[in-house]
């Protein structure tokens, strides 16, 4: 061996592993297996990263295409969205412990939604005590807001009636929820205008005595009280217990206020075509 070959030699001993060696005849020889296991390490860390940002969600829906769909369509705008899908709400159940961060309780129930869907609630929070649970639904019913207090009230952190929300919605909702909210849609808890004043309309009118009534329209007139006395035959003080009693079911301060709260009573009848 010459003197060149055990140079050679002695670099290729002492060379740290990994690093690129210059053999006598100018090639490169590199350490294929060094490079691989760096290769692994750092899939093995990225893939570790990417599950430790996964939000887990426990998706309980009864109908394979819904369940696929949901899957889909959350992922593809959501990636970190891990939804695991169950038929049954035992399914879902006999999983435990599945470190599950949000359940999802699809109901495809119509007219047994209160019967049904309401047990499956309470069963989920019995089993799932600290976890958000929201539910969704398909039903007619899920647009009343006694059936969404029900579920409420039953146990879920959130409702989602499926008939009127879109996902991008939905998604704002199961954020919403994860970090501690409850989420309602509030257009459905909140009665309408129409439903507003159709209760009004059978309260503060019906709560007037046929007296206070013909005594309330002689103050939307503009009349003093000692013409109303005179007009209706009363005395003047009874004209005035009449117009506190009018005042008191109208939530006025005083007979101007009472006035004017009757006029817009009767505007907003007007509007709804309750006084045809």
């Amino acid at each position: 061996m010459g003197e060149a070959e055990i140079n050679e030699v002695v670099n290729r001993s002492s060379a740290p592993a990994g690093l690129s060696l210059q053999a006598s005849n100018g090639k490169s020889d590199s350490s294929p297996v060094i490079e691989s296991e760096f290769t692994e390490a750092s899939d093995a860390t990225v893939t570790h990263v990417a599950a430790s940002s996964c939000i887990r969600v426990g998706l309980i829906d009864s109908l394979r295409f819904s369940q696929d769909c949901l899957i889909r369509a959350f992922s593809a705008s959501h990636p970190e969205l891990l939804l695991i899908p169950f038929g049954t709400v035992a399914d879902c159940i006999r999983s435990a412990p599945a470190n599950f961060e949000l359940i999802l309780y699809y109901s495809h129930h119509g007219s047994s939604f209160e019967n049904a869907a309401l047990q499956h609630v309470k069963t989920l929070r019995q089993a799932f005590d600290n976890i958000p649970i929201i539910v969704l639904s398909d039903a007619q019913s899920a647009l009343q807001a006694r059936h969404i207090r029900n579920a409420l009230n039953s146990g879920a952190q959130g409702f989602i009636p499926t008939l009127v929300t879109e996902v991008p919605a939905a998604l704002a909702a199961i954020r919403f929820v994860k970090d501690g909210g409850t989420f309602a849609p509030l257009d459905l808890l909140l009665p309408s205008q129409a439903e507003r004043t159709a209760a009004a309309s059978q309260s503060e009118p019906d709560r007037l005595t046929p007296r206070q009534k013909t005594v309330l329209s002689r103050l939307r007139l503009g009349k003093a009280n000692k013409i109303i006395a005179f007009e209706l035959g009363m005395t003047e003080s009874t004209v005035k217990v009449h117009i506190r009693n009018i005042m008191r079911k109208m939530g006025a301060t005083n007979r101007t206020q009472a006035v004017y709260n009757s006029q817009r009573l009767d505007d907003d009848l007007d509007n709804c075509g309750l006084n045809e």
